[in-house]
């Protein structure tokens, strides 16, 4: 009986735990470091508006994107993030913009992305240590760490997470970087963000796109737990981005993310393709 009692009662025990420690970690990193340390994350502060009424691009990893439409973006405001510095390789599209915060991803590229020239970058300065003139990093409010079994008697009201509009002080990390992106752009002040390549499929053995795999250091959720928080954290910066009168549409080419408007990219090109 008490085996049996100690069993049952385990992921709770581990829930509490999970909210013991890493609660009490990211609430102090948040309240007592980041505003300890305003010569870090106050210089983000010069983002503010800096793109206001303009558009952007997000070019996420997900196996759709293809080499060819990120040829197309030559000229317009855009983002990588994670392996999408591999695209350098094929093509000679620059993005503006490149972020990264999921320290296990980051070991897995480091050595590529220590070597990069980029314009301007964004990191998670919790997970990730990354000394660049052009780099940023960002307070980000990570999430609780926790396997399949404790996650599934873990309130869902604390898995849940916000969205930012002062960077400067709290980014939300989200289910992954399209995310965080996504609470950059809002703070720039961009009116209209595309987003590319951002499947929300990890159901398949291809889960980014043929160009960009790396190897994975960390432990990956399981496929159906994934896509809920993405889908998730999509929803709820669709519900800030429609507050803020901010339009954020998706031109990936498939996949599974049906939250925000669908757009054919070739369209929303044509005017400034076609002009040239």
């Amino acid at each position: 009986m008490i085996n049996w009692i100690k069993t049952k009662s385990r992921p709770y025990r581990g829930a509490f735990n999970v909210l013991r420690r890493q609660g009490v970690d990211i609430y102090n990193y948040i309240h007592k470091f980041v505003p300890q340390h305003p010569e870090l994350f106050g210089k983000l502060r010069k983002f503010k508006n800096i793109h206001k009424g303009e558009r952007c691009f997000i070019v996420a990893t997900g196996p759709s994107l293809t080499i060819e439409d990120v040829n197309k973006l030559k000229g317009e405001i855009c983002w990588a993030c994670n392996s999408g510095i591999k695209l350098f390789d094929f093509t000679e599209w620059r993005p503006d913009y490149y972020a990264i915060c999921d320290g296990n991803v980051f070991e897995g590229i480091k050595s590529r992305l220590l070597n990069t020239n980029l314009k301007c970058s964004f990191y998670n300065h919790k997970d990730i240590c990354w000394d660049s003139a052009t780099s940023y990093p960002l307070p980000v409010r990570v999430s609780y760490v926790m396997d399949d079994e404790i996650r599934r008697v873990f309130p869902r009201a604390l898995q849940r997470h916000g969205f930012s509009k002062d960077i400067s002080k709290k980014v939300y990390m989200g289910g992954n970087i399209t995310f965080v992106i996504l609470q950059l752009c809002v703070y720039m002040g961009f009116r209209e963000i595309y987003l590319l390549g951002c499947d929300c499929n990890y159901n398949g053995n291809n889960i980014h796109s043929s160009k960009l795999s790396y190897n994975y250091r960390g432990p990956i959720p399981q496929a159906d737990y994934l896509y809920y928080t993405m889908i998730e954290d999509h929803k709820r910066a669709k519900r800030m981005a429609d507050k803020l009168g901010v339009r954020i549409f998706n031109a990936t080419r498939g996949g599974m993310l049906e939250v925000y408007p669908r757009v054919d990219l070739d369209e929303v090109l044509k005017e400034r393709l076609y002009s040239k």
